[in-house]
């Protein structure tokens, strides 16, 4: 990720503040009253790691104030720009190859932006390095700015106005709040009718989004659909870890066959590494998951996974508390319209085009059953806010852990380490004297990691468990949030990358007895199911009382 550039005074409000991920852009000639943002020389945007053979057509884009002895400087190569350059710039030293790259209906307008950048040749040899490198524009031999950056993801640009990486054709969704919408929170593998009731129960359109579709039960609902004339799509990624297995090619093609638009993110350029996200559009209901479409998934054959099944809205306000724009519409159309925009753009493949280039591989099937020991309780109305990723997801999630007043209840099968950012997050909040919980898996191949974790962790406030199933799940493939009253319940893991790299969903729901109702599954599945908690508490979370009545804060007992 580009990081903070040369050494200077930094210019305005272009600079991206203390994210890792950001780049600040700075001067270095002393000047003590600074003109419009504007008028800065900058260096704007990089494109360094295009997905053609040889990088071809990687470019940079500068500001240049006026014309002047412009060039820039990687320490080791040198290139002069044209000495009639001036204004917003694109140089490359393969035009032909950069001009549909920069033509892609995303350039932003501003002082902050690209705007609509004029395209030079480089006569000069100036490689961008995909692995890392840092960038100097300089005037007259003098560096006025630099970006420094390391591995740059393939196919992603970053801008110093994003301050981050981002995909060709990518812009990131607002994360959008509905208010009083219909909620029905689940967990599995103890409720597996409740992901694929609202396909059963579809009557104008099914959309369905997964990483992965290997169940036959939602093969068969899908052509049901089709058949009685429901607008049916599905979109699935192309490249899963472990590759794309010869029994999803065999539903889909079913699936197809029913008239069935099936799309595969695998072209390229690719907006997102992995289309990871979990979820469907059913009429008016949306349904989110941990889960992929699978027998271990939402056949409740194996995982320990959380979702949510939500519906109309009674009103939509938008509020600021956790921020996120107003919403007018329902959690369903805002995922409808995720949907559409995914399964349209140029990476998505016909599934006739996919499959005849794909070599397909075996899959094991899960076929284990596991007691019901969480029922889902009815419906309720509540506050809902949709996140995605690439873009607001891991900023939104790490705002409400670090404004947590009294508990943090997180799962996830595995993390990126004690440095990693949500779990940075979580030991700040335990540090302020939040009760904070992590829950990780205790599969075989994750063992190991998770227990050089917990290790990492021991000195610290944060308690760290790895699941013991005892029976009543395989193993831990939730990835899921109690904050306080907020339960936070999607696709998104925190490893590496996910947050930046994969198309991810999440939804945040805003109400103490959705939150509740997981804390109790997350008590029982912290200790195996032997979990004793004091009679009246709700979700395993009691009041901890301080002098003569008190409340001190919210203590989470776990025997």
């Amino acid at each position: 990720m580009p990081v903070a550039a040369a050494a200077g005074t930094e210019i305005g409000s272009e600079a991206a503040g203390t994210d890792p991920g950001g780049a600040v852009a700075q001067s270095s000639d002393g000047t003590a009253n600074r003109t419009l943002v504007a008028e800065q020389p900058r260096i704007l945007e990089l494109f360094p790691n295009p997905t053609a053979a040889g990088n071809r057509g990687e470019y940079l884009v500068v500001r240049l104030p006026e014309r002047g002895n412009w060039s820039l400087s990687d320490g080791y190569y040198e290139a002069d720009i044209p000495a009639n350059a001036s204004g917003v710039v694109a140089l490359s030293m393969d035009p032909a190859n950069s001009t549909p790259l920069l033509d892609d209906g995303t350039t932003a307008a501003g002082t902050g932006g690209v705007g609509d950048p004029e395209l030079r040749t480089l006569d000069d040899h100036f490689p961008l390095a995909a692995s890392g490198d840092r960038i100097e524009l300089r005037r007259n031999g003098t560096a006025v700015a630099a970006v420094e950056y390391d591995r740059a993801p393939e196919g992603h640009r970053w801008r110093a106005d994003w301050g981050e990486w981002r995909p060709r054709g990518h812009e990131p969704q607002a994360a959008m709040r509905t208010a009083n919408a219909t909620v029905r929170p689940f967990v599995l593998p103890d409720s597996p009718d409740v992901p694929v009731e609202p396909l059963r129960a579809a009557d104008d359109r099914l959309l369905l989004a997964g990483y992965t579709l290997e169940s036959e039960r939602v093969a068969d609902l899908l052509v049901a659909a089709a058949d009685r004339g429901v607008e049916v799509r599905v979109l699935v990624e192309g490249s899963p870890v472990g590759g794309f297995s010869a029994r999803s090619a065999r539903l889909l093609d079913r699936i197809a066959a029913a008239g069935v638009e099936v799309r595969v993110l695998d072209a390229d350029p690719e907006r997102f590494r992995f289309h990871h996200a979990k979820y469907a559009v059913a009429d008016d209901r949306a349904v989110v998951l941990t889960e992929n479409w699978k027998a271990s998934g939402t056949g409740g054959r194996t995982n320990r996974g959380w979702g949510v099944v939500t519906g109309e809205s009674g009103s939509s306000d938008g509020g600021e508390a956790t921020g996120g724009d107003v919403d007018d519409e329902t959690a369903a159309d805002d995922l409808a319209a995720l949907f559409r925009e995914d399964a349209t753009a140029p990476d998505a493949r016909t599934w006739s085009s996919f499959r005849s280039d794909t070599e397909f591989h075996g899959s094991g099937t899960a076929n284990a059953s596991y007691p019901t020991r969480f029922e889902p309780p009815s419906a309720t109305g509540a506050d809902v806010q949709l996140l995605t990723a690439p873009g607001n997801a891991a900023d939104r999630l790490v705002a409400r852990i670090d404004a947590a007043d009294d508990r943090v209840l997180a799962v996830v099968p595995r993390t990126g380490g004690p440095d990693d950012r949500i779990v940075r997050a979580l030991r700040r909040a335990a540090d302020r004297g939040v009760d904070v919980h992590l829950l990780v898996s205790g599969a075989w191949y994750d063992r190991e990691t998770n227990r050089a974790l917990r290790a990492a962790l021991a000195d610290e406030p944060i308690e760290v468990a790895i699941a013991e199933p005892r029976g009543r799940f395989g193993k831990v493939h939730a990835k899921g949030l109690v904050v306080d009253d907020t339960a936070v319940v999607g696709s998104l893991n925190w490893n590496e990358g996910a947050a930046t790299e994969n198309r991810e969903v999440l939804l945040a729901v805003e109400d103490e007895s959705v939150a509740d109702f997981y804390a109790r599954a997350y008590a029982a599945d912290w200790r195996g199911g032997g979990v004793h908690l004091p009679v009246g508490l709700l979700g395993g979370v009691g009041l901890a009382f301080a002098g003569a009545g008190a409340v001190a804060r919210r203590e989470v007992a776990f025997a």
